[in-house]
């Protein structure tokens, strides 16, 4: 169960972490800073629950739009990524364990034409000058 005081993370922070996990996943046919910074720049749409995000994708958000990025979720447990290209949306879920994360990510994997992983939460990004 969720504490008071355990370790949280900025939506931001996740989305960039989730897209550079689902780089390490695709065909990498663009580099990885490309591949993140495009699938944030396309984001339409979002919704951020305590443990579930659901995004759009489109013409992208507008600055008055980006007011959940500095949001604070959970960094514990493992958030996994599902993605379905063809029909513009991704979903970043929270999930308690590591098993239950791979558990979920294999039964996702098996659907043609989408992106299943579960996000490197240590994952460090820089982005290049």
């Amino acid at each position: 169960m969720y504490q008071l005081g355990d370790d949280k993370l900025e939506v931001r922070e996740l989305l960039v972490k989730a897209f550079a996990s689902a780089w390490e996943h695709s065909d990498k046919h663009v580099d990885r800073d490309t591949y993140i910074n495009s699938s944030i720049n396309v984001i339409d749409s979002l919704q951020v629950g305590p443990e579930m995000i659901y995004g759009e994708e489109g013409q992208g958000l507008l600055d008055a739009e980006l007011d959940h990025l500095p949001d604070l979720l959970r960094a514990d447990g493992m958030w996994v990524y599902y993605e379905v290209p063809a029909e513009n949306f991704f979903i970043l879920t929270w999930m308690a364990d590591a098993e239950k994360a791979e558990a979920k990510v294999a039964s996702l994997q098996g659907e043609e034409g989408s992106l299943a992983c579960v996000v490197d939460l240590k994952q460090e990004w820089h982005r290049e000058a």
